[in-house]
């Protein structure tokens, strides 16, 4: 503490110190201090001396001491620069020098800010990020070089730009930047680069370099292309579109620090540019009739990015023209919107299925990784909704050569021929019609794992089938409650203005019900079939001709569901028909040709489909003439026998068999074929339910020779063949000339009379052994001693 000064200096300084503290209105302020300090010295003296008395001395307080103000200049220092005071002195003076440098460079701003800006220019910007210290990226002028640093590679450079603001305020001419993306000091260099290293060689810097984007600065450029876009890029997602999220400059790997954006619209326009690339032509059209200031920013724009792309562009073109590209590439073959073919090399057409693309070719960063497109299809299941998905660009012909489009597991549709495209197409119209109620016919192997439908008929009708399977679709519905419907309204249009694009894109499978093995199967689209009706069937039945009116009178007549004419609500208006007669006689046949004259399903039961409980009974017949109604079939009960037997009093259980069939048939309203080998064994109660009742007799001579007219219409001479006495029914010439062919085809030799008789006379080998058994009865006349027929 330094000494206290001579007394006559300490009065003044008591008179202060009395101002300060012991004024009646507070704390005089610093100005007061200053004047009853630094007052006229004379008139303080006279004062002083006129009241320097004992009672006055008494009022005055003891001098005190002004304490030394202390203040750590490398703590404000830090807290200026927003640096840690932890900071070296080091790294602090650096620190200021770039502060004293920015100060100074404002000042030469500001002197030039009335200076005439020159013409719109672009700006390369090279940044480096380095892995060892995990910095920020540090952005150079000019092209970094590599130095060792142990045991990696460094990468340095020149012209380093530290404040990216205060670069922009000199430079205002700058439209756009172009940033060339490094990374070092991540991995050991490869040997080549560590050799050249110890060589004094120079490392070029591409090795290091990982990506280049670029950032729009003049809003006026920003303007120019906005207004350009909406005019050029329409269809395809494009980095000036307000109406898609595209990789911002703060979501690029931290490339580029949050203090260096300087716009609200920091989108980042990524190489290698490939809106440009598919719309060129497009774009040097427009670009000519835009006005003149909006054309000068948008020529340094887009002179940049042809110049730049204009090698790697004129390879592209040249593979595009051979149909062929490489896996470098594949970023050019993918466009938007663009319709692409999912066909492996194992697949053939009828399991090729077409997506549409949603945006551009993804490269996972991941090494080794397969590139992806992500896209959406439509899927059906009452209604027809998007689905989205990733494809993955697998299992390329070749990883470094160039290979043929259309070798790809996966690529655009106009590379494809136009016989597939015509059959994606076809296929497409066929699923609309089933997406409603649709008898079809099928001529193609199906995703069962044994069965092969070949020439089947299928029942296709998603409202029974999701009916039939509730479970299973309700776990569907629960996962896609928000998914993209097509419009329920256009369902009921035949022939939707939807595009060809929605035809092409439609499922390859839809479920279908067989006809014959009564079960759901998944069926592939492409070989579903509309049913040709066959009305000439029924011309071709071997029955007389009265019995073949009747019965085409009693279908074509038949009474609709809604003309109801019984008493009772709820009864059936069905149509019930009895065949009966000796095995082979046409019955069946019969029913099937009903069937396609009257143009509707033939849903067959038999015996063994129903079961012989009265409870399985029941449930499989309501199922059955559900079915039938909902479809509109034509039913055929064949060997309907053990339903139609006489009830007795000591068979409870047939009884009630019995009596399950007449009431569950009380209610049909369909056409219900039934078909008998014994009808002298029916219960009295089907007879007045069976509207018509028609009696197969064996076949005569005439009626044999007819079938084998059918069978075998270029056979010569068969009027006086021999083979018109043997004893045959429609059934055996059938597995006869099926047996004949079969043994021509063994010999290698066309079918002749010859066959025919072979199968003939082994068949009656078999038939003679039986008549002798029968003691000379044949089966016919054995049934009708019996009763039965």
């Amino acid at each position: 503490m330094p000494p206290p000064p001579p007394r006559r200096q300490q009065r003044p300084v008591g008179r202060e110190r009395k101002s300060r503290f012991n004024s009646s209105k507070g704390q005089a302020s610093r100005d007061d201090k200053a004047a009853s300090v630094s007052g006229d010295a004379s008139d303080s003296n006279s004062s002083s001396d006129f009241n320097d008395t004992p009672s006055s001395r008494s009022k005055r307080e003891l001098p005190t001491y002004r304490p030394v103000l202390t203040i750590d200049w490398r703590a404000e220092m830090c807290r200026l620069l927003d640096l840690s005071s932890q900071i070296s002195d080091e790294d602090l003076f650096e620190a200021i020098e770039v502060a004293s440098q920015s100060l100074k460079e404002f000042e030469i701003l500001k002197s030039k800010g009335t200076e005439k800006l020159g013409p719109p220019r672009s700006q390369i910007i090279h940044s480096v990020h380095c892995h060892a210290t995990g910095d920020k990226p540090q952005l150079y002028l000019e092209q970094p070089w590599a130095v060792e640093d142990g045991p990696l590679l460094h990468l340095r450079g020149s012209k380093a730009i530290n404040n990216f603001d205060l670069f922009l305020e000199r430079n205002k001419e700058v439209a756009f930047i172009i940033y060339k993306d490094y990374e070092c000091c991540d991995g050991v260099p490869s040997t080549t680069s560590k050799s050249k290293i110890e060589q004094g060689l120079e490392v070029d810097a591409s090795v290091f370099l990982i990506g280049e984007h670029i950032q729009l600065i003049s809003v006026d450029l920003k303007l120019a292309l906005e207004s350009l876009a909406s005019k050029v890029f329409d269809g395809i997602p494009h980095p000036f579109s307000e109406e898609k999220d595209y990789p911002s400059i703060e979501s690029m790997d931290k490339r580029m620090p949050p203090q260096f954006l300087r716009e609200k619209d920091n989108r980042s326009i990524e190489y290698p540019y490939m809106f440009l690339f598919h719309r060129r032509k497009e774009v040097e059209e427009v670009t000519t009739k835009q006005p003149h200031d909006a054309q000068i920013y948008l020529d340094v724009f887009f002179n940049y990015l042809f110049s730049r792309m204009a090698e790697e562009w004129a390879i592209v073109d040249q593979l595009l023209v051979q149909k062929k590209i490489s896996a470098k590439y594949l970023d050019y073959l993918f466009v938007p919107n663009q319709i692409v073919l999912m066909q492996r090399r194992d697949m053939d057409t009828a399991q090729a299925k077409a997506y549409v693309l949603q945006d551009w070719l993804q490269r996972p960063s991941e090494h080794g990784s397969t590139p992806m497109v992500p896209v959406y299809t439509w899927e059906f299941d009452g209604n027809f909704y998007k689905s989205f998905s990733d494809l993955s660009i697998e299992d390329l012909p070749s990883e470094t050569g160039n290979f043929p489009i259309t070798d790809m597991s996966v690529y655009p549709i106009e590379f494809a021929s136009k016989e597939v495209v015509g059959a994606l197409r076809k296929r497409g119209h066929m699923f609309w019609k089933c997406r409603e109620r649709h008898y079809v016919s099928y001529n193609g192997k199906t995703d069962h794992a044994i069965q092969s439908s070949m020439d089947s008929r299928f029942m296709i009708d998603i409202a029974t089938y999701k009916q039939m399977h509730r479970n299973q679709d309700n776990e569907v519905e629960q996962r896609s409650s928000d998914r993209e419907e097509l419009p329920i309204k256009l369902l009921s249009e035949d022939n939707p203005m939807l595009g060809d694009t929605f035809f092409l894109c439609l499922p390859t499978s839809i479920a279908g019900f067989n006809m014959q093995t009564k079960e759901w199967i998944n069926l592939n689209v492409h070989y579903i079939e509309d049913v040709v009706w066959n009305t000439e069937a029924f011309e071709f039945l071997v029955i007389d001709q009265g019995t073949k009116s009747m019965i085409q009178a009693v279908v074509t007549n038949q009474l609709h569901a809604s003309q109801n004419t019984d008493l009772i609500r709820g009864k059936g208006n069905g149509l019930f028909i009895l065949l009966h007669g000796g095995p082979g006689t046409g019955k069946t046949l019969t029913a099937e040709s009903v069937a396609e004259i009257a143009k509707k399903p033939l849903y067959r039961v038999t015996c063994g489909d129903i079961g012989t409980s009265a409870q399985d009974v029941e449930n499989y017949l309501e199922i059955v003439l559900h079915l039938g109604k909902t479809w509109g079939c034509v039913v055929l009960l064949d060997e309907a026998d053990v339903f139609l037997q006489q009830r007795e009093l000591y068979n409870l259980e047939r009884n009630a068999l019995v009596s399950v069939f007449l009431r569950v048939l009380e209610y049909y309203d369909g056409i219900l074929i039934l078909t008998s080998n014994r009808v002298g064994i029916f219960d009295e109660a089907f007879k007045s339910r069976i509207q018509l009742s028609l009696r197969y007799k064996s076949l005569d001579r005439g009626q044999r020779l007819q079938i084998w007219i059918n069978f075998l219409k270029r056979l010569e001479q068969l009027e006086n063949s021999t083979m018109l006495d043997e004893s045959m029914n429609g059934r055996q010439i059938r597995n006869t000339i099926s047996t004949a062919r079969q043994l021509a085809m063994y010999q290698r030799k066309k079918l002749s009379y010859e066959h025919i008789q072979a199968v003939i006379d082994e068949a009656n080998k078999f038939d003679e052994y039986l008549l002798e058994l029968n003691k000379g009865y044949s089966a016919d006349e054995i049934q009708r001693d019996k009763k039965e027929r």
